[in-house]
């Protein structure tokens, strides 16, 4: 599915149910938990691409285009959920964008580098995840390899504001 920046923003506002019903038909995954984490990150994002320099933006649902929600990583089972391609200092250029969707206040760092205290338990910090499909996709992405391209990620935390634990030590670098 290929919209402008414009129509996906006009879909947010006026067509959301159908969006989700879309996005659920691309990714075979159908949880309340994904559908609810969709209806609260994605205005986030038609927000933040509401600047009149994005209009001629294509967004893609699924695996190609210059902004392209719910990638699928090929031969892999993973999904990222937002990758935007484009130039940087005149190199092709790819940045990985993961959405917590989380509530993050009382979460604390873990006992190592890469881990996260969270509603108890340890998890993996989210920028590992991101991390994991960066060196995928410089390791074995053909287009990645052909055209020499740099390839950056990124979390962005969509649901709280309270996310500065996830920037201390060990978690610093």
């Amino acid at each position: 599915m290929l919209l402008k920046i414009s129509e996906f923003r006009e879909r947010i506002e006026r067509d959301m149910d159908r969006l989700v019903v879309d996005l659920q038909a691309l990714t075979h995954r159908y949880s309340r938990a994904e559908e609810e984490a969709w209806r609260s990150s994605l205005p986030k994002v038609s927000k933040a691409f509401s600047s009149p320099s994005f209009e001629d933006l294509d967004l893609y649902f699924g695996s190609h285009g210059n902004l392209s929600l719910e990638y699928k990583m090929p031969a892999a089972s993973a999904w990222a959920d937002m990758v935007l391609l484009g130039k940087h200092k005149n190199r092709p250029s790819a940045v990985i964008v993961e959405l917590k969707d989380w509530i993050t206040q009382g979460d604390l760092p873990g006992p190592a580098e890469g881990l996260m205290q969270r509603h108890g338990q340890i998890h993996s910090h989210p920028s590992d995840q991101v991390r994991g499909y960066t060196e995928y996709c410089r390791r074995f992405h053909s287009a990645v390899q052909q055209y020499n391209a740099e390839v950056h990620g990124c979390v962005i935390f969509t649901k709280d504001r309270h996310y500065h634990t996830y920037g201390l030590a060990p978690n610093d670098s």
